[in-house]
């Protein structure tokens, strides 16, 4: 009897050495298959090609020293674009920015803050401007962003500005948020579209206006309730101040961007999620 319960227990013990081999052994598969899915996945993540088109005349260097660029870096790239005549009027992001590098006093009424270690500047100036027989209180702020892009090969870079009047958002010519993409290798960045990152913020609006001679009426509709409404010079005017204003939000800290849409009675935010490489409206 002691022989066969000896021999039942070595039975015991071999089968238990099998089956922990055979447990190890799918464990040490599944963790491969897991492995080369993620590295697929990153091999997989790319921008299309007419994103990546970046020989064209809008193409800049990013000059830096120690290991890879910093935010300073892409914005004195950017600095240089617009000192060149890159199409963009920042007379006021110029400046204080050269101040800030050199040094140098800035003039009142402008803050510069730059966080070097989260990828994130910020510009803002506050003056008053005499204008239509009044004094009206104007403030400009600009943001630049960074972001690692997950396929290992770029980064991204985004200026964006925003301007208001008398406590109100003003859409202008270079107000909106602008995009760079940054190849890590040639050390090149070039502008993008924000559509094809999926920024594609935009009021939901008719803003057609149609002007009847006859009556000197301009014919639009409501904004908020659709109606029609056939408006005087005056009230045509006000109509057109009212119209929403996008403005966007860089990540002080976290990768994600605010946008909101300012009517003139409510203000619409939505969240742009960041996945690596575009966002996702929210």
């Amino acid at each position: 009897m002691l022989g066969l319960t000896l021999q039942l227990n070595l039975k015991m013990t071999d089968m238990m050495k099998k089956i922990a081999c055979l447990s190890l052994l799918m464990l040490l598969l599944v963790s491969c298959s897991n492995t080369n899915k993620n590295n697929t996945n990153a091999q997989n993540q790319s921008y299309p090609e007419d994103m990546l088109e970046f020989e064209s005349p809008y193409s800049t260097t990013v000059k830096y020293e120690g290991a890879s660029p910093d935010i300073t870096d892409f914005i004195n790239a950017r600095v240089v674009e617009e000192e060149e005549g890159m199409p963009m009027d920042s007379g006021n992001f110029i400046d204080a920015w050269l101040y800030f590098m050199r040094h140098g006093k800035q003039k009142p009424g402008t803050t510069v803050f730059v966080d070097k270690k989260n990828g994130y500047a910020s510009i803002t100036s506050e003056y008053t401007i005499e204008y239509d027989g009044g004094t009206n209180k104007c403030k400009i702020i600009y943001e630049m962003c960074l972001w690692n892009c997950d396929d290992g090969k770029h980064k991204l870079f985004a200026l964006n500005h925003n301007f208001m009047v008398n406590g109100r958002y003003r859409e202008g010519q270079t107000t909106g948020i602008n995009f760079s993409l940054y190849e890590n290798a040639r050390h090149i960045m070039w502008n993008v579209v924000a559509e094809d990152l999926g920024v594609n913020v935009h009021p939901d609006t008719d803003e057609d206006a149609e002007y009847d001679s006859e009556t000197g009426l301009t014919h639009v509709k409501d904004r908020e309730t659709g109606k029609p409404l056939k408006l005087n010079d005056d009230e045509y005017l006000r109509w057109l101040e009212e119209k929403p204003v996008v403005t966007y939000w860089l990540p002080k800290q976290g990768k994600d961007i605010i946008a909101e849409i300012h009517h003139p009675t409510r203000t619409e935010t939505f969240r742009l999620v960041w996945d690596g490489m575009r966002f996702t409206r929210q």
